[in-house]
């Protein structure tokens, strides 16, 4: 444990023999790597969940900003940790290839060193020259090569010991590796690794953007004090302030409908109602009844009315009224239970047999 946390691997990459870059393996790196992709994607989804919630709200949208916190926390942890996971795994190896995320060209793809558990390993390929010196004798990395197993494709893994220098040529590239302690700066990422990572993210924060839109609603109207005034004027004569609360009753008298639906077919007819009602100033109804009614007692509906009346509003008025107001009521829209020709015939005969004996002769 104490090798793997105190020691580190510098690859230095050479092309014909001028330095082109170097770069350092160690477990500070990855933690270093993990938690740049980690915050660039958070910055991201933070900013990208501001603009779409600016954006909903210039569309005149209101958010219901629990399920939309959830719904970003999650893709933002989601997204993030994955990309820190990626970053970490890519700066535990040096890859060489040519790829555009590989750290060095090669015309064969492989990892020359990675970092497996607790100790770094170097790759070795057929073709390879060098060599490697270590605590004991140097030896060249051909030997290595030779003394494979020629049904392992030819590849050689090598332990790199602390304080081990190999020194590995494959073309004109030229790979100076060393295991030296890990101490001073943490060494950077390797260069846009970390913005590569950082950009897979733009799919999930996209999809994320795009189900904002069920987290929010339109905007309801302002209710001003214009909508809050009543709409009988407070100078209105009596007779105004009637004729006003006669145009409201008459308004909500469809509900009143409900009341025949229970009632033979020859009450489904039309007819008046004298509404009573006693109101305060603020439009509250303190007593109700009904006064008269063009129904009979064939026809009971008025404690079905007063009960349907007392569910019924009005505006404020100028001052408190009581007062009976007369109400058409129509028939209810309700299908007749058969043809309309029956129903028409069922009300004539109900007609007649109600007229005087006088009239019949």
């Amino acid at each position: 444990m104490k090798h793997a946390q105190t020691h580190a691997v510098e690859i230095a990459y050479l092309m014909n023999g001028e330095l082109v870059s170097v770069r350092r393996l160690s477990k500070r790196s990855e933690w270093r790597s993990a938690l740049s992709a980690f915050s660039l994607v958070v910055g991201m989804s933070t900013a990208t969940a501001t603009l779409v919630a600016v954006a909903l709200l210039i569309a005149h949208r209101v958010l219901f900003v629990p399920t939309y916190l959830g719904l970003w926390l999650l893709v933002t942890l989601g997204a993030a940790t994955l990309a820190g996971h990626r970053a970490a795994r890519r700066a535990r190896s040096f890859n060489i290839g040519a790829a555009i995320d590989d750290d060095a060209f090669a015309a064969m793809p492989m990892r020359l060193v990675r970092r497996e558990g607790t100790s770094y390993r170097l790759v070795l390929a057929p073709g390879f020259t060098g060599r490697l010196d270590g605590d004991r004798a140097g030896r060249p990395v051909e030997a290595f090569l030779r003394d494979a197993d020629p049904a392992s494709s030819r590849m050689v893994e090598l332990p790199l010991e602390p304080g081990a220098r190999v020194e590995v040529t494959a073309g004109t590239a030229t790979f100076v590796i060393r295991n030296l302690p890990d101490a001073g700066p943490i060494p950077p990422a390797a260069p846009g690794a970390v913005r590569r990572f950082a950009r897979r993210a733009l799919l999930p924060l996209e999809m994320a953007a795009l189900a904002s839109i069920f987290c929010a609603v339109p905007v309801g109207a302002q209710i001003g004090e214009a909508d809050m005034r009543s709409a009988i004027p407070r100078g209105s004569t009596p007779w105004e302030i009637e004729k006003a609360l006669r145009s409201e009753a008459q308004t909500q008298a469809r509900s009143l409908h409900q009341c025949f639906d229970v009632l033979p077919i020859s009450c489904q007819h039309s007819g008046y109602v004298g509404v009573g009602v006693s109101l305060s100033r603020e439009g509250e109804m303190r007593d109700h009844w009904i006064a008269r009614s063009t129904y009979g007692a064939d026809c009971p509906v008025e404690q079905c009315m007063s009960d349907v009346v007392s569910t019924w509003y009005f505006e404020p008025l100028p001052q408190s009224m009581r007062v009976i107001l007369p109400v058409q009521v129509l028939r209810t829209d309700k299908p007749l239970p058969y043809g309309p020709a029956r129903a028409a015939a069922d009300l004539q005969r109900n007609a007649v047999r109600k007229q005087p004996a006088a009239a019949v002769n």
